[in-house]
């Protein structure tokens, strides 16, 4: 195989892509271990953790939590309801299933603003104004790319494997758990990954929902910390940003096997 050399203006070009894309991470690395942060991107005159002491520290350390259980639990509760919906859809006949499913992936297309008022009543009447709630909200936004990623992955399961276990007396839970979501655990990690992802990162819900202090996740609290004590406090600011992107990073990583399966799996049949 011949080996391809790159030309004078490709390499350049790369280059300069390259330090764009590396210039705030650093800026991000060398603010957050500056003791004296001044929010420029400059050689640390003295390294330290205290921003990040600072930043896992009394409120910091209570929103990491709520994200956590926020997160965590959108992302459980999408799979659970998502699997329990779309293995039917998988299985039975149904007249119009796939309008139906498109058309939930159609609405879902709308911004969760303009469904946020409607919801903010429906969680007023039913007293979910909490975290509980939050989860509840995204996991319903969720469902429509939940159920249909979830059913394309069910339909690659070999319907003859569930019926030789029903000749063998499985009943259905023993099928559905025994079979059919151990071999489609690739796509029960890409839903799980993109439910925690994005119920980390939402900023909306929870800001309107938790409506106190001591609800607020993360993410309302990295907005918050642009304006600390009438000031921008730098370091505080980068390591708490190092700390708010580091939970998603690790569990890509914990998944990375199934999701690389997942993502070469993905796909929409019609």
């Amino acid at each position: 195989m011949e080996r391809t050399t790159l030309s004078r203006p490709m390499a350049i070009a790369l280059a300069f892509m390259a330090v764009i894309w590396v210039s705030p991470f650093a800026w991000l690395f060398s603010n957050a271990f500056d003791t004296a942060a001044t929010g420029r991107l400059v050689w640390p005159q003295s390294f330290g953790i205290d921003n990040f002491i600072g930043a896992i520290g009394g409120d910091a350390g209570r929103m990491f939590l709520n994200s956590l259980l926020i997160a965590a639990g959108t992302a459980t509760i999408s799979v659970v309801v998502g699997a329990a919906a779309a293995y039917p859809l998988s299985r039975l006949r149904m007249p119009g299933k796939n309008a139906l499913l498109w058309t939930l992936v159609l609405l879902r297309m709308l911004p969760s603003v303009g469904v946020l008022v409607p919801l903010y009543f429906a969680a007023q009447r039913s007293g979910l104004l909490n975290q509980f709630g939050v989860m509840l909200a995204l996991s319903c936004l969720n469902l429509p790319f939940t159920l249909l990623l979830l059913k394309n992955f069910f339909d690659t399961v070999p319907i003859e494997l569930e019926e030789a276990a029903y000749v063998d007396g499985a009943s259905l839970w023993q099928i559905v758990t025994g079979i059919v979501l151990p071999m489609s655990r690739a796509g029960l990690a890409v839903v799980w990954f993109f439910s925690f992802t994005g119920a980390w990162n939402e900023f909306l819900l929870p800001l309107i929902f938790s409506r106190v202090e001591a609800g607020f996740p993360m993410s309302v609290g990295l907005y918050g910390a642009f304006g600390r004590m009438g000031a921008i406090d730098y370091g505080f600011l980068a390591a708490f940003s190092i700390i708010y992107a580091a939970p998603a990073v690790g569990v890509y990583f914990l998944l990375r096997r199934n999701m690389n399966t997942g993502f070469a799996g993905v796909g929409v049949k019609g």
